[in-house]
């Protein structure tokens, strides 16, 4: 069920909503990835074949169609204030790659 997202709540912590939106997409990526690495998909070796003349054996499927997205946990995340950023100006960045050269 979609519900509508007060932006206000967003802004709670930054008012730069490009920030925010960036942050939600990144925590987005960070959940999808453990939720991959808890139930990978099932996936054939390169010499197996499939075939059908035997029952597979039971396997374990998490029905994601039923779970939260992953955008939508991180914007409530943000909205909770549960989630803490930072970022690197570029010229922060270059000196530390510039210490990291010498």
């Amino acid at each position: 069920m979609s519900q509508v997202i007060n932006f206000d709540k967003l802004t709670n912590q930054n008012d730069d909503i490009f920030e925010v939106v960036i942050v939600a997409a990144k925590r987005a990526k960070q959940i999808n990835s453990l939720r991959m690495a808890k139930n990978p998909l099932p996936t054939l070796g390169e010499e197996a074949e499939e075939t059908f003349e035997e029952t597979p054996e039971e396997e374990v499927f998490v029905d994601f169609e039923n779970e939260e997205k992953p955008l939508t946990l991180s914007i409530q995340e943000i909205m909770d204030n549960k989630v803490n950023y930072r970022y690197s100006t570029p010229a922060t960045a270059a000196q530390s790659h510039d210490d990291a050269a010498e």
